[in-house]
């Protein structure tokens, strides 16, 4: 389905769609996004030019254009700017309000009744920047196969799992930028579990019996399958509290796999002009996860065969920046970025739930429920899943 369709012969759809979560007009208006007319009648003609905007690739001047000749709005591009850039907040409004009626209707929990989610973020530049200006922090949920959280940073956002709102039952999976000091707390406070993958390096591993320093490398030569755990504490560098136990998780990678990551170490350290650590190179060699999972509800298999399905956030991103042009930012101004990314953001909400309806929509007979337990791709295709 094209962006242009959504927004010209079914804009009612739309509309409608976002009315049934928030008062476009009585929001807009205590954001300060829609006061006075000034050439475009209400708040929901802002709101279209703002998807159009964000959503269709037009430019400012385009926008104008296509508004006045549709009858919608007319004003100058330098007034549209004004407009959008003072509505960016309200725009973040409508994507919270789309996610939070997600929120109260989860998908289904497929796996022993819990509810996984997946976190990651992903890097928005400006034209003409050499590096991130803006950072989306989103969580997916797993059995409802769609995006249930979304949090915009610029660049001094760092990766945490504290954006989040968890819940008793949720299992978290994130990758290597999550985990440091402090940082898993939160989650098991919430009655949540998590799944994290680890560097070597970024977390201080205790023995689980002592003090003492966990002997990683050691435990690792002496591992005899491909697979294994260990039981280690995790010092969060605060004395007032007892260190967290947690499961380590452990899979050798293949011959191939191997050579690969090594590879990638070599080239990060050539690019930073150092030699490479050999202990980096052992490293990658194995895939590390830290989880809180109960050892007799999830083995080692079970925990590191779930992490595979994070790749699905990364699909996620993938439909976002090449479906709807998401990592190609035309804005340098902060606030008129911030109602380019939100219009994105809302559009792919709303094509999300309609393609939802159309999947649970059967043409025959009762929706088909997959058996419960872990579905898993072959063998074969782990090392390209991790």
């Amino acid at each position: 389905m094209h962006n242009e369709s959504l927004l010209e012969d079914r804009w009612s759809d739309v509309l409608s769609a976002v009315a049934a979560v928030i008062d476009v007009d009585e929001t807009a208006r205590l954001r300060g996004a829609f006061r006075q007319a000034r050439g475009v009648p209400d708040a929901a003609s802002l709101l279209r030019l703002s998807l159009v905007y964000g959503a269709c690739g037009l430019s400012l001047r385009q926008t104008c254009a296509w508004a006045e000749t549709a009858g919608i709005a007319r004003l100058a591009d330098t007034a549209l700017l004004e407009r959008l850039s003072k509505g960016s907040e309200w725009l973040g409004d409508i994507v919270a309000s789309l996610l939070a009626r997600r929120v109260a209707s989860p998908g289904r929990e497929r796996w022993t009744g819990r509810r996984v989610r997946l976190f990651d973020a992903t890097t928005i530049c400006r034209p003409g920047a050499d590096r991130t200006t803006w950072r989306l922090h989103m969580g997916y949920d797993l059995g409802a196969n769609r995006i249930d959280a979304a949090v915009l940073t610029d660049v001094h956002g760092g990766e945490s799992l504290g954006r989040f709102d968890l819940r008793p039952g949720d299992i978290a999976l994130a990758d290597a930028g999550y985990p440091r000091p402090g940082a898993f707390r939160p989650v098991l406070a919430a009655g949540a579990d998590l799944v994290v993958r680890i560097g070597w390096n970024a977390l201080r591993l205790l023995s689980a019996d002592d003090d003492c320093l966990f002997p990683l490398f050691e435990s690792l030569r002496l591992m005899p399958g491909v697979e294994g755990e260990f039981t280690v504490r995790l010092d969060d560098h605060d004395p007032n509290l007892a260190p967290l136990r947690l499961r380590l998780l452990v899979r050798r990678k293949d011959a191939h796999a191997c050579e690969v990551a090594r590879r990638q170490v070599r080239q990060r350290a050539q690019k930073s002009g150092k030699t490479p650590d050999a202990r980096s190179l052992e490293a990658a060699d194995y895939i590390l996860m830290l989880t809180t999972l109960p050892k007799d509800q999830f083995s080692a298999g079970d925990g590191l065969a779930l992490y595979r399905f994070r790749w699905q956030i990364e699909l996620a991103f993938k439909r976002l920046k090449s479906l709807l042009d998401l990592g190609e930012l035309p804005a340098k101004r902060p606030a008129l970025a911030k109602a380019w990314i939100y219009a994105k953001l809302i559009l792919s909400l709303l094509i999300e739930d309609q393609t939802a309806e159309v999947l649970d929509s059967f043409p025959c007979g009762d929706r088909f429920e997959p058996p419960t337990g872990l579905s898993m791709a072959p063998d074969e295709d782990a090392d390209l899943l991790f």
